[in-house]
C-alpha cells in the first residue's frame, strides 16, 4: 500500500485507542520520592483530570531519597500494592540512580521483581515508569571499570543527563512490557521553545510548581491516554504558561503514545481485563466486527450490498500485512498473527482496532 495510507492508518490507530476509548476513572498507585511528592503531584493530576470529567483515586507512598529496590522493603508500599484493584503502578526512581551507567542496572532486577509483585495482586494493572529530567547544571561522575578503561571524571550537560536518564528508563520499561511517562522529554521541549517558563526549584533538581504541573500533563496523556490541551486546570499558572506546557505535552507524549510503550502491551492483560480502544462487539451501519479482542478468528460482516469488500490489515505501526476480498459475510483467520493490536481497514476508510490475545 501506499505511504500515505500508512500515516493514515497510523493515525487512525492513534485516535481509536487514545480519543475515542480513554477510560474516565482511573485507579493508581505513585510509588516514588520527592519528585513524586513535591508539590502533590498525584493531587495535580487528579485536579487536571476532574477538569476533563474525568476521576482519578489515587495512593502515594514517596519517601525522600527512595530508590526503586527500597520499595521491595518498603512494608507500606507493599501493603499499597496488595490493596489490589489498581489500573495503574508508577515506579520512580531515585533521581541521580538512572543518570550513572554503573548504579542504573540495579534497578533492572529490582523493577522486575516489582512488577511481579504489583502483577500477583493485580490482575488488571499494568506498570509505569515515572521518566524523570537532568539536573540543571548537568553533572560530574567518576567513570570506573569496566565502562571506563582507568578512573576517568566525566562532565555531561543538561542534554547529556538528560538522554541517558529517559534511554535507561526505557530499558527498564522494555524489561518488563511496561509503559513511561516521559516527564524529562516534555521538559527538555520546554526549556527549548518556552525558557522563560521556570521548571526547577532553586536547588536545579526538584520542580517547580510548573515543573510538576507539566509532570502532570504528561501522567494525563498517557494514564487517561487524552488529549492535554483539552485541560482547563491551570493549577495558578499564567494561561500562556500553561497552554504552552499542555501544547509541550501535546507534541512529546500524546501525539506519540505507542513510542512510550504506552498501548502496545495491553494484549497483555488477562482476557477479563478491559483493553482501552477494544469492544467485544464492532457495530456500525458500514459493518459488524467480532469477536473483539480475539484469539483465533474474526467475523465481519458488511451492511452494503457489495459483492466484495476490499480489506486491509495493518500492524500498530501502520505496515501493511494482508489485504484480501471478503464476501459481505466473512471470516478472517487470525491465527497467523501474534498477539498485538492491529487495524482493519475497509476501502471506504472505515476501521477497527482489533486486539489479538
Amino acid at each position: 500500500m501506499r505511504n500515505i495510507n500508512k500515516k493514515f492508518v497510523l493515525g487512525i490507530f492513534i485516535l481509536c485507542s487514545v480519543t475515542l476509548f480513554g477510560q474516565q476513572t482511573k485507579r493508581v498507585l505513585f510509588l516514588g520520592n520527592s519528585y513524586t511528592h513535591v508539590n502533590n503531584l498525584p493531587q495535580l493530576l487528579a485536579d487536571i483530570a476532574n477538569s476533563t470529567g474525568k476521576t482519578l483515586i489515587f495512593d502515594i507512598n514517596a519517601p525522600g531519597g527512595y530508590y526503586i529496590g527500597q520499595h521491595l522493603t518498603n512494608q507500606t508500599s507493599l501493603a499499597k500494592i496488595a490493596s489490589g484493584n489498581w489500573d495503574n503502578v508508577v515506579l520512580q526512581d531515585q533521581s541521580m540512580a538512572l543518570a550513572y551507567p554503573s548504579t542504573y542496572m540495579n534497578g533492572i532486577s529490582y523493577s522486575v521483581k516489582l512488577d511481579s509483585i504489583i502483577k500477583a495482586h493485580n490482575l488488571c494493572a499494568q506498570t509505569m515508569f515515572y521518566s524523570t529530567w537532568g539536573r540543571r547544571p548537568g553533572d560530574t561522575y567518576l567513570c570506573t571499570p569496566p565502562e571506563c578503561a582507568v578512573d576517568t571524571w566525566i562532565t555531561r550537560t543538561y542534554y547529556e543527563m538528560d538522554s541517558t536518564i529517559t534511554s535507561h528508563y526505557k530499558v527498564y520499561a522494555d524489561s518488563v512490557k511496561a509503559g513511561i511517562t516521559p516527564v524529562g522529554a516534555a521538559w527538555r521541549y520546554i526549556r527549548q521553545n518556552y525558557p522563560s517558563i521556570e521548571l526547577f526549584q532553586a536547588d536545579e533538581s526538584h520542580p517547580s510548581l510548573a515543573g510538576s504541573y507539566t509532570a502532570a500533563c504528561c501522567f494525563y496523556a498517557t494514564l487517561f491516554r487524552s488529549d492535554p490541551t483539552l485541560i482547563t486546570f491551570n493549577s495558578g499558572l499564567s494561561p500562556t504558561d500553561a497552554a504552552n506546557i499542555k501544547y509541550a505535552v501535546k507534541q512529546t507524549v500524546y501525539d506519540h503514545l505507542s513510542d512510550w510503550n504506552v498501548g502496545p502491551y495491553d494484549y497483555l492483560l488477562d482476557a477479563s481485563c478491559p483493553v482501552l480502544g477494544a469492544e467485544e462487539n464492532t457495530m456500525n451501519e458500514y459493518w459488524s466486527v467480532f469477536p473483539n479482542p480475539t484469539t483465533d478468528v474474526l467475523h465481519v460482516k458488511f451492511s452494503g450490498n457489495n459483492a466484495k469488500n476490499k480489506v486491509y490489515i495493518y500492524d500498530m505501526l501502520g505496515v501493511l500485512i494482508k489485504e484480501m476480498e471478503l464476501e459481505q459475510t466473512a471470516t478472517i483467520d487470525f491465527n497467523e498473527f501474534p498477539s498485538g493490536l492491529y487495524i482493519i481497514k475497509s476501502d471506504g476508510e472505515h476501521s477497527v482496532k482489533i486486539v489479538k490475545r
